[in-house]
């Protein structure tokens, strides 16, 4: 089951290694709105990449919004987390625009500076039913 993605290549939307922009209607929408995703064209609403995409989505804005919040741009923040492992400013721009999957330990590191993220994250309409 083949996706078109701009340019004309094909994503197979069976594999497990994705871009979350990919399986999004809207990628230029990824990290830069509060609307939520609609998935891409052969992706159903019920797809776990889908999911895992919108879960990135939502707290890419998240953390976005609250270091706009705090007065930071995300290459200022980046500054502030020269301890971090993989938080570089190139690697969080393309978390932030769904070019790669957020790993467990950027979601954890993003909960512990931002309230908002372990709000996002406790609320139960986060969730898929």
């Amino acid at each position: 089951m083949d996706h078109v993605l701009g340019g004309g290549q094909t994503h197979d939307t069976r594999a497990f290694k994705f871009k979350p922009r990919d399986v999004v209607q809207l990628p230029k929408q990824f990290g830069k709105s509060s609307l939520t995703l609609v998935p891409a064209q052969g992706v159903p609403f019920d797809d776990p990449r889908f999911l895992a995409a919108q879960m990135q989505h939502l707290v890419a804005n998240a953390a976005r919004e609250s270091m706009l919040s705090e007065g930071h741009s995300l290459n200022s923040y980046v500054d502030q987390l020269g301890d971090v492992p993989g938080m570089t400013y190139e690697r969080l721009v393309r978390i932030q625009r769904g070019e790669t999957l957020m790993q467990l330990a950027d979601l954890m590191a993003w909960a512990q500076r931002f309230a908002t993220v372990r709000l996002l994250l406790a609320h139960a309409s986060t969730w898929p039913n």
